[in-house]
């Protein structure tokens, strides 16, 4: 199995995990992990949307795209771009507000799984595949 289908499939399973994980315990793994509150409806509807929702959704596309040749080079560059940017996000965060709770293991997560998805791009191309080049 190539390095490009590893990643979709491995991202697809955490992603859609985590984000069933959140819909069924917002307060335990949304609250617990961001140190939100969670205590009014406003704020149990979008931990459920972003945390339970976003996620799942993402998580089955990367699933989906892993059997789908046609659609693993716009997931692998999806997953590039969102674990980089959260990756580079929290990591702003954690220079600002200091290394608390679950963070720098999140981070290096998203690092190496945008690194990943980059490394999957690269070997698609190289291997003749249609992932567009990243230079």
């Amino acid at each position: 199995m190539t390095l490009a289908r590893w990643v979709l499939i491995i991202t697809g399973i955490s992603f859609t995990g985590y984000g069933v994980w959140c819909a069924i315990d917002p307060v335990g793994v949304v609250g617990r992990f961001t140190g939100f509150g969670l205590d009014g409806d406003s704020a149990m509807v979008e931990a459920l949307a972003m945390y339970g929702g976003l996620q799942t959704g993402f998580g089955l596309f990367a699933l989906w795209a892993a059997f789908k040749p046609q659609w693993m080079v716009p997931a692998l560059t999806a997953i590039a771009l969102v674990m980089g940017a959260l990756a580079i996000m929290r990591l702003t965060g954690i220079s600002m507000h200091g290394a608390v709770g679950a963070h720098p293991g999140a981070a290096v997560y998203e690092l190496l799984t945008a690194a990943f998805a980059i490394g999957g791009l690269m070997m698609m191309r190289r291997a003749g595949g249609s992932a567009p080049s990243l230079a």
